[in-house]
């Protein structure tokens, strides 16, 4: 993979989450796999209290964005086949 400058390498929606519990879960894999990632809330979040309900969008560098969206579908895969 060649490496970009981060200063020109643009700022891409990667996914969305459902909540924001899950936005956590993928962005602290992605950064495990060392991919730099930002959080973003969307919707009306504050005025009713809170964000966590909403659905947030996962930002990653264009240059990682299609490796970070095989890791999420990876995680999303694996969703529910966890034993309690």
């Amino acid at each position: 993979m060649t490496e970009l400058d981060p200063k020109n390498d643009p700022i891409v929606v990667a996914a969305e989450a459902p909540n924001e519990i899950i936005a956590g879960l993928w962005a602290s894999v992605l950064r495990d796999e060392g991919i730099e990632v930002m959080v973003k809330s969307t919707g009306p979040g504050m005025a009713y209290f809170s964000s966590m309900g909403n659905q947030h969008d996962i930002y990653v560098l264009e240059s990682r964005a299609e490796e970070a969206r095989q890791i999420i579908n990876e995680l999303e895969e694996h969703t529910g086949e966890i034993e309690y």
